[in-house]
């Protein structure tokens, strides 16, 4: 029996029923290749092997919409008081949920109901809804901060914690280098009011039914308590392994072999066998600056949605790094794109893409920006500038409206006060700043990109 039959049927996936789904859908009916990784990053043992796609999630109950960050709501879900985001990473051999704050409020406990329904596209393997295990999400370091969430592949798979790592990613990743699985998911938690009061319950938003043009959502269904989220898995694009030295050569398991000339009577040879076998710590992680990041938002339709800071006359702006200009509604909709370092020259093919940043209002226009990187880098500083465009006088990051310095390394970061939308004649600047760092398994760090 395969190893990815073996763990489907661990799942309850194997001879499940078929729960049909005819409600209208938007959108494409499958998720595009992204091939970022982050575990088999220099593993070259691991080329070709499949594994998930990092930040790239899709709604099956929506037409496959792509969405990394699911929202959340305090509320009705038409005219909610407040909204967030939970955003989904894989990172190494899990799964996490990157619960952030809502406006106005502090969370109190976050947790995720989950459930695997099946392959994608393979109706034969689905299970019914709804979810029916439980996370608890650990609570964050500092007040305000993030509830974060992990489920391993282990568990996803109902396989022993010792499963090696190829056979993870062979039940994580079932068809291979396509569409793998769907989960059922449940995000719900609690939440205080900033100001004082009683905590107040939240939970995801239903599955949107209609869009607009601008990608903005005017109708859900509420008939589904639950969402559904699937993922797709690319192979592992690193270089081959080099070819094994023609000599000997000394390394932490040696085999020694010696046999004997053959007697003049053809008596049996003899062989003896020594291996010795040591083993060392793990290295400990260098910090090494990496360099200034900038927020950018990718063209949706072939429109450009960021416009570059050189195009802004305040002191210091003649550099590279983007702006952008959402609307109230594009805000409470949620925008997002990834964090770019070294863009010298405004030329994202020179960048090196660290990770993604996502900004979300409520209705009163309060306004939070979530950070969340990839291995192996890390979060120095943080800087967030939302003013009038007209107000844009300065682009040193040290005169932003909001500042965090110092941060200990951390691979995600909220402001933890919400900002405020401001009142402008024109179009407002939303800038995303932020130092990074790189975590070396070496004593050499690596050259910093251009600042």
């Amino acid at each position: 029996m395969k190893f990815t039959t073996a763990v489907l049927a661990g799942c309850g996936l194997a001879s499940a029923s078929v729960v049909p789904n005819d409600r209208p859908v938007l959108g494409r009916t499958s998720l595009f290749k992204r091939t970022e990784w982050d575990v088999c990053s220099n593993n070259c043992e691991l080329r070709d092997v499949p594994m998930p796609d990092k930040n790239n999630f899709g709604l099956p109950l929506e037409g496959y919409w792509s969405e990394q960050c699911p929202p959340l709501i305090i509320g009705d879900y038409d005219a909610p008081l407040a909204t967030s985001r939970a955003c989904l990473d894989f990172q190494g051999t899990n799964l996490y949920f990157n619960f952030s704050s809502f406006p106005g409020y502090t969370l109190s406990a976050a947790s995720v109901a989950w459930k695997v329904k099946g392959v994608v596209g393979q109706p034969s393997t689905w299970t019914s809804p709804p979810p029916t295990n439980d996370i608890t999400c650990d609570a964050p370091s500092t007040p305000g901060g993030q509830y974060i969430c992990k489920l391993s592949f282990a568990d996803i798979l109902n396989v022993p914690s010792s499963t090696s790592l190829l056979d993870l990613l062979a039940g994580i990743c079932p068809l291979t280098d396509r569409e793998a699985l769907i989960f059922y998911l449940e995000l719900s938690g609690t939440a205080v009011p900033v100001g004082g009061g009683d905590a107040v319950t939240f939970t995801q938003q239903y599955p949107c039914t209609q869009r607009t043009n601008d990608r903005q959502c005017t109708a859900w269904n509420p008939e589904f308590p639950y969402i559904e989220v699937a993922y797709r898995c690319s192979k592992c694009e690193v270089a081959a392994c080099p070819p094994p030295p023609s000599s000997t050569s000394s390394s932490s398991s040696s085999t020694v072999t010696t046999t004997p000339p053959p007697s003049s009577t053809s008596a049996a040879s003899s062989t003896s066998t020594t291996t010795t076998t040591t083993t060392s710590a793990p290295p400990t992680l260098k910090t090494c600056s990496l360099g200034t990041a900038f927020g950018y938002q990718n063209p949706v339709g072939g429109v450009s949605r960021s416009t570059t800071l050189n195009t802004l006359s305040g002191q210091g702006c003649n550099r590279w790094g983007w702006y952008e200009s959402p609307t109230v509604a594009e805000l409470q909709g949620g925008i997002s794109g990834p964090l770019y370092v070294g863009a010298g020259g405004n030329d994202i093919s020179k960048a090196i893409d660290v990770g993604i940043w996502v900004a979300t209002a409520n209705a009163q226009g309060k306004v939070t920006v979530t950070y969340l990187l990839n291995p192996p880098y890390a979060l120095a500083e943080v800087h967030v500038n939302l003013v009038c465009k007209s107000a844009i006088t300065k682009c040193a990051p040290g005169q932003y409206t909001y500042k965090a310095g110092s941060i200990p390394n951390l691979p995600t970061w909220s402001n933890p006060t919400p900002l405020t939308y401001p009142t402008c004649s024109g179009p407002v600047g939303l800038i995303m700043h932020a130092a990074v760092n790189i975590l070396s398994a070496t004593d050499t760090c690596p050259a910093p990109k251009a600042s």
